[in-house]
């Protein structure tokens, strides 16, 4: 049986990665029972010091890596495309900033800026030198693009077996009409499942019950396991039902093409 994947990157110290596994049945995008107890484990982060060890975080992927191979021989499946919510390539040096975020500008969809390559390297060497320095690691400079080094890493690791796609829950929930209450506030992550839950069928418990069958699925915070089962459900589309911000293969943001009223 197909499944598809959904990545919301994310690596701060000991904290699992949020990851969705989901299969069609019946026209039901059901997530796998990825939080119940004989499941594999997925695998945890090592914290923003450790994002810039390009080798660190390599072995963050191979780890990731295997952790789908477990989860395909656990349940009997075998994951045709993974989506992750992490840029999947720096900036071109002869841009202002990625396609794929001019297209989220245009939107009026905020996201952060990805550095170019040779921007990263230097960041990579300011972190370093304030840590020499006997900087505290709770005022990290860029501290808010270290993360990206993650997504990198996975990209780079995980395009090797299986097609991915990069994604942007927010630019999802957009799509759908559902930013408006933000997953951070009470009664955002209902709001914003629900609408998820209108084109896939999963769950069809009510409030609270859903979330409580979003807990049995991802192994993660719920505003964490929102974002992977949203990217799942990007995952398992096929082309001409996906619409492309930015300019395709690795300069685009994926989110869901919807059907006509």
């Amino acid at each position: 049986m197909e499944a598809f994947a959904g990545i919301d990157v994310a690596f701060a110290k000991r904290k699992r990665l949020p990851v969705c596994l989901c299969v069609w049945n019946d026209q039901r995008l059901i997530p796998l029972p990825l939080a119940s107890g004989d499941a594999p484990e997925p695998p945890r982060g090592y914290g923003n010091v450790a994002s810039i060890d390009p080798s660190t975080v390599a072995s963050f992927a191979d780890e990731t890596a295997h952790y789908l191979r477990l989860l395909e021989k656990h349940f009997g499946v075998s994951i045709r495309r993974i989506a992750v919510d992490a840029p999947s390539d720096p900036r071109p040096d002869c841009l202002r900033r990625r396609l794929a975020e001019i297209a989220m500008d245009q939107q009026r969809i905020s996201c952060f800026a990805t550095p170019s390559a040779s921007e990263f390297e230097t960041i990579r060497a300011k972190v370093h030198d304030y840590l020499t320095a006997g900087g505290l690691e709770s005022r990290l400079p860029h501290a808010n693009q270290l993360w990206m080094f993650v997504g990198f890493a996975l990209f780079r690791r995980l395009r090797v077996e299986w097609e991915c796609l990069e994604v942007y829950p927010q630019a999802t929930m957009r799509i759908l009409g559902a930013s408006s209450i933000h997953k951070a506030k009470a009664g955002g992550v209902s709001a914003q499942l629900e609408a998820v839950s209108r084109h896939t069928g999963w769950p069809e418990s009510p409030v609270p019950q859903l979330l409580e069958e979003l807990r049995g699925a991802v192994r993660a915070p719920l505003h964490d396991a929102l974002d992977a089962y949203s990217s799942a459900w990007v995952a398992s589309l096929d082309s001409q039902k996906r619409i492309a911000f930015g300019s395709p293969p690795n300069d685009v943001i994926w989110v869901p093409q919807l059907p006509a009223a």
